[in-house]
């Protein structure tokens, strides 16, 4: 243990029982930064972007690579106004619908904090503002070739997995895939990490990073967060090295 290393383990002791506070270690702090200078360094700067479950935006993929190609998903009404607001600054494509794994229709269960709103129904109660037929589409049906590198943030309560099964053989062309995923699911038949885990390393998908964790106000146990797979063979994945 470094010199340092001792000195913050001997302050939190004494600071975590008198002050419930603790100093944290910045290697062990979720970052979107630290893996923006990852893809940075790889040659991974994506040139084109997909942001599947928009809600109201997500303001650092926009201000941290305002270059890229924009592909903006987003199947509530409340959604849109942000989308084509993205879609008037930036190059960008918006999509106000679903992606799923069938070309259908579905009912949206849509809350007033838009950003929680899915086709599967809560555990517990939930205030329901309406429910709302939607377009469904696949993603190898409605995307064209687009231009690599590419990153995917995926943020669609519960239909992960319906969203990664109609990428079908696309999947293969995207360099980093940002997924919010429960850890203890919070709707009927949504699946857990592990699921979305186990089919993406069956796609020959890995975790490489978590930028983001979320605790429940239940209980403070760990619920969600925002887990990172990169392709098996992905140049973030070259060094093996522990230390220099």
């Amino acid at each position: 243990m470094s010199f340092l290393g001792t000195i913050k383990r001997a302050a939190n002791r004494v600071l975590v029982p008198w002050l419930n506070h603790r100093i944290a270690y910045a290697p062990s702090i979720p970052d979107f930064g630290r893996l923006v200078a990852h893809l940075q360094s790889a040659q991974l700067t994506p040139k084109t972007i997909f942001d599947v479950g928009v809600a109201d935006g997500t303001p650092w993929l926009y201000d941290t690579f305002p270059q890229a190609h924009f592909f903006l998903f987003d199947p509530t009404p409340q959604s849109l106004p942000y989308m084509n607001s993205v879609a008037e600054r930036l190059k960008a494509d918006v999509f106000n619908l679903a992606l799923g794994d069938k070309s259908r229709t579905i009912v949206l269960n849509v809350w007033p904090e838009h950003s929680g709103s899915s086709i599967f129904d809560e555990i517990g109660h939930a205030d329901i503002l309406e429910r709302r037929d939607v377009p469904m589409r696949r993603f190898d049906q409605l995307v064209a070739s687009f231009a690599r590198p590419s990153l995917m943030k995926i943020d669609v309560q519960g239909a992960e997995l319906m969203v990664l099964r109609g990428m079908g053989e696309r999947l293969k062309e995207i360099d980093c895939l940002i997924v919010e995923k429960s850890l203890i699911a919070t709707v009927h038949d949504g699946p857990e990490f592990t699921e979305v885990a186990g089919f993406l390393n069956d796609a020959g998908f890995v975790l490489f990073d978590i930028v983001a964790v979320n605790r429940r106000p239940l209980d403070l146990a760990l619920a969600q967060m925002d887990a990172v797979f990169v392709p098996e063979t992905s140049p973030l994945r070259r060094d093996h090295r522990w230390a220099a």
